[in-house]
């Protein structure tokens, strides 16, 4: 047999049982093994678990030299992958070769692959945790453009809460005072969810502010003041100026309180209507809907009034918080949020808004909320 094999171009080393061990296959790149089951100082099962303890793959040829029958089952119990019974001549010897080379050959290219894969899971996972880390660096310089203080007048005081469906949110809110009169605040979302969504939001974040260029204040040279632009204007021109964004609208709500007299004044488009609780406990929805901003040009959009006397609170709100299910796939309803609103009536904005988490969280099981929840109040104090 082992002529046969060299006289083929195959590479033969022989063993005997005795200089067997587990060493011998590990230290060593043999591909195929045939090993006599009717060995003296060691079964042919001994040396096929010695085989099997090397990570490497070796095809085992079980075979007879003393015309005994082996057990295929028996064999195969033991590790090898193939058997050889007497009498034994060259064909046979030659079809085995043949079929365990096939085998080695795949077991190569799979390792090849797998390799391959490895190496690519391992690239692919460097740039998951790149990625990881970049998203976690946006997603905080999202949130630090958020306000950061509640107190902004002596007579009214805001909170809001964000909970974004995944790193980057879509939705966004600000409040501003000018001119020592007048509180300016807005709470949009943008459809859609991801990056896409969070850097318009961002955008709309940076274009809605007191400077030059912004659609919300308008410099009179003469005067040399900035002057406040009426909410349905400043809506009308995001309308304009995000033409067609397709998949990119977004929906809002824009708003001027004027601090003396209590009067809101703002424009709906798309955005649900706020929440408005009196401090006598009566609920009421302000506005009737409106366009969203950046689907059609030359939408007409309407100014809603109101006022916020002392001891009520306005609530504005994205449709995530309806968007929020339960394990039935129940939604969140708007009953459920204007009623533990209400229960909190009198505690401190922050409570009333850790309530609502809470109640959120509850209703949705712990899960991923399949949509970015934000909520913006405002309360007059007196």
């Amino acid at each position: 047999m082992q002529a046969w094999l060299q006289s083929s171009g195959y590479a033969v080393t022989c063993l005997g049982s005795e200089h067997v061990t587990a060493s011998t296959f590990s230290e060593t790149d043999y591909d195929i093994v045939l090993c006599n089951w009717n060995l003296t100082s060691m079964s042919g099962a001994d040396v096929c678990r010695l085989v099997r303890q090397d990570p490497s793959y070796h095809y085992v040829i079980a075979y007879s030299s003393n015309g005994r029958e082996l057990d295929f089952v028996e064999c195969t119990a033991a590790g090898a992958d193939d058997i050889l019974s007497s009498p034994l001549n060259s064909p046979q010897l030659q079809v085995r070769i043949l079929a365990a080379e096939r085998t080695i050959n795949l077991q190569q290219a799979f390792a090849e692959q797998n390799a391959a894969h490895k190496a690519l899971n391992e690239k692919l996972d460097l740039a998951y945790q790149a990625l990881y880390s970049e998203l976690q660096a946006a997603s905080e310089l999202q949130l630090s453009l958020l306000p950061t203080i509640s107190e902004i007048h002596p007579n009214y005081t805001l909170d809001w809460l964000v909970l974004p469906s995944s790193f980057l949110a879509g939705d966004n809110l600000n409040y501003f005072i000018m001119q020592e009169r007048y509180l300016i605040f807005y709470h949009l979302d943008v459809a859609g969810h991801g990056i896409p969504s969070a850097l318009l939001s961002v955008t709309l974040n940076q274009l809605l502010s007191p400077q030059p260029g912004s659609p919300m204040v308008r410099f009179d040279p003469q005067l040399e003041l900035k002057r406040i632009v009426p909410p349905v204007e400043v809506v009308s021109e995001l309308n304009r100026r995000f033409q067609p964004q397709g998949d990119g609208y977004f929906t809002m709500i824009y708003a001027v309180l004027d601090t003396e007299t209590h009067e809101i004044r703002l424009c709906q488009a798309g955005h649900p209507s706020p929440i408005k609780i009196a401090a006598n406990g009566e609920i009421s929805e302000i506005g009737d809907g409106g366009f969203p901003v950046g689907l059609w040009p030359d939408m007409t959009y309407e100014e809603t009034r109101t006022n916020l006397m002392p001891g009520d609170r306005l609530v504005l709100y994205s449709d995530g918080v309806i968007a929020c299910l339960n394990d039935e796939q129940v939604p969140y309803s708007l009953e459920q949020l204007q009623s533990i609103i209400s229960s909190q009536s009198g505690k401190p904005l922050k409570d009333v808004l850790q309530a609502v988490q809470a109640d959120l969280e509850r209703w949705n099981q712990g899960k991923d909320f399949p949509d970015d929840i934000s909520l913006l109040i405002v309360e007059c104090k007196a």
